[in-house]
């Protein structure tokens, strides 16, 4: 199971990384489809493999929620990606999905640590600015259906989702929340 997750993570990156190295697409032309928008590509390419690899997530769906326009809308993303949102977690065995909130109680240092990787990530990395746009993704794992928000742009794809980009977990006993 966990050899599932690390290839498609590391497809996923090295689809990421040569999308973003090599230019992505440029703007969208009045003869393109909304449909050839390079996140979108990602997206359903995460869906159907995330099928065929029979893992124990699945992405179902996912929902355009808008461009990040203001400051306002700045900070709730943010503070839905910190606290909000479901990360993957493995615990005996099994996968869920927990917010860095439900697992603070358990694993306080290691969250705060996760939470400030998580908010560097984004403020360095310019990961979380004005004029991107977000999208909630919708995943199925082991029966239960949890939302995730994830920061997308036209041009560059998907930028932050934390499923894949936190999908390396550690044993049963202690679990690890990493930031890229």
């Amino acid at each position: 199971m966990k050899t599932r997750i690390i290839i498609i993570s590391f497809f996923f990156c090295l689809f990421m990384g040569i999308s973003f190295w090599c230019g992505a697409t440029t703007h969208l032309s009045g003869s393109q489809s909304a449909d050839s928008v390079l996140w979108k590509q990602q997206l359903d390419t995460i869906m159907k493999n995330t099928v065929e690899y029979h893992l124990e997530y699945v992405l179902t769906d996912y929902k355009y929620l808008g461009k990040i326009s203001t400051e306002k809308d700045l900070e709730r993303v943010k503070l839905a990606i910190l606290d909000g949102t479901g990360y993957p977690f493995e615990e005996k065995g099994k996968l869920t999905f927990k917010t860095l909130e439900e697992l603070s109680p358990i694993y306080k240092e290691e969250v705060e640590n996760a939470r400030k990787g998580v908010k560097n990530s984004l403020d360095q990395m310019l990961l979380l600015r004005l004029g991107l746009e977000e999208v909630e993704l919708e995943w199925t794992c082991n029966g239960t259906i949890y939302k995730t928000t994830c920061v997308v742009s036209n041009t560059l794809g998907v930028l932050y989702e934390n499923v894949f980009m936190n999908s390396f977990m550690t044993g049963q006993t202690k679990t690890t929340v990493r930031s890229y």
